[in-house]
């Protein structure tokens, strides 16, 4: 246990907060033995020396003694706590004692030679002692207290700016802008529940004019999602130029992330290529069957694929190849669009879902997107969501 050394400064401090502490006890002992108001100095000069003797008592305690003997109680393994109380009690009771004699030496001879004045002075040691220990512990709980309190809130700050900045990387990974060609457009958009999430989407330039996309959701929330999907979308990038369409780019992927992944995580992905030609090609690795809205306005279903990527070795994936006509729309989805609850817990469903997509073909993605996250906000009514909703839209255009 350290201490600070005994300085004037810390000696003028303790006087003028003595000087104030000794009011109400002179105020009591006036109460209690005086004749009104003209004995409140004599027991406001007494109740001053009372106090300032016990505080110096504690302060050369708390500097001088107490050091010591917590240093011997903590290589012996007693407690420290009921140490620290006792020495400080008992420093209380030798100053109020050598208060007494003082006040017995000059102005109150024969005051605490008595049996009354013994017994007065034994209770009174008592009540100041315990009354100067409470302010004493008090003080220190409060401060104790107040630096938690600055050192939680410092803490929470800390954490927020660092999830701001996690999310602010976490949307720099993801498309910021929609990809227009002449032969499609996409645009996506991701919404976390939290600061930062475990849903993303992308997508690729590949060779012969070819668009590349995928829409990921990793298990769980937060950032460790949020680490996991950052490390699958890096994976996946690092495979999707390689050849070997999305059935194999996909088993590639959960190849490399069976060797990594944490027990018990694991991610659904949805990959697809659309060629100028309009040949879409497409595997769907546990994640929602995304929606084929065509021109006509009928719709259907992609599910061709396997299970999710990263808790199984040595997973096949079935590779479905779809034809598309100008204005065909394919719509990707997280099931946080589809699971957003509303103020009676009821989900958003695929039902709802589908009504939204009606007019798909005769809005541009963005809009499309717009217009979805707009039913799902009216639908939830502004209620917290607790998965991640991400949109992604892909428009076929014609050669």
């Amino acid at each position: 246990m350290k201490s600070r050394p005994i300085t004037l400064g810390i000696v003028l401090r303790l006087i003028a907060r003595q000087t104030v502490l000794a009011l109400p006890f002179a105020l009591f002992f006036t109460m209690l033995f005086g004749e009104g108001l003209r004995t409140f100095w004599s027991f406001y000069l007494v109740s001053l020396l009372f106090a300032c003797m016990i505080a110096f008592a504690i302060l050369i305690n708390r500097t001088f003694v107490l050091p010591r003997i917590i240093g011997a109680a903590s290589a012996e393994g007693g407690s420290a706590l009921v140490i620290e109380i006792g020495s400080y009690a008992l420093a209380a009771m030798l100053g109020s004692v050598g208060a007494a004699a003082i006040v017995e030496t000059t102005i109150g001879k024969g005051v605490f030679t008595s049996p009354r004045g013994i017994s007065m002075l034994v209770s009174f040691t008592l009540l100041f002692s315990a009354l100067f220990l409470g302010l004493v512990y008090s003080m220190r709980f409060q401060r104790r207290l107040v630096q938690r309190i600055r050192a939680e809130a410092e803490a929470t700050a800390r954490e927020e700016q660092e999830l701001r900045i996690a999310g602010e990387i976490q949307r720099a990974l993801q498309p910021g802008r929609p990809r227009v060609t002449r032969s499609f457009a996409a645009a996506g958009a991701a919404i976390a529940c939290r600061t930062i999430g475990g849903d993303f989407f992308d997508y690729f330039d590949l060779p012969g004019g070819r668009l590349g996309f995928a829409l990921g959701d990793v298990a769980g929330k937060g950032p460790p999602a949020a680490l996991l999907a950052a490390m699958v979308q890096g994976i996946f990038t690092s495979h999707v130029d390689d050849g070997h369409g999305p059935a194999g780019t996909i088993e590639r992927v959960n190849r490399v992330l069976n060797g990594r992944i944490v027990e018990g995580r694991f991610a659904t992905i949805f990959y697809a290529v659309l060629s100028p030609d309009g040949k879409l090609l497409s595997c769907n690795a546990g994640n929602n069957h995304p929606y084929l809205v065509s021109r006509d306005g009928s719709v259907r279903r992609l599910e061709k694929g396997g299970l999710p990527i990263g808790p199984f070795e040595g997973v096949t994936y079935e590779e479905e190849e779809t034809p598309l006509r100008p204005g065909d729309t394919l719509i990707l989805y997280s099931d946080g669009v589809s699971d957003a609850a509303d103020a009676n817990d009821e989900a958003f469903g695929e039902e709802r879902l589908l009504r939204c997509l009606g007019p798909a073909c005769e809005m541009e993605p963005e809009k499309l997107i717009e217009h979805v996250l707009g039913e799902v906000r009216a639908f939830a009514a502004d209620r917290p969501q607790f998965d991640d909703i991400t949109l992604l839209v892909v428009r076929y255009a014609g050669e």
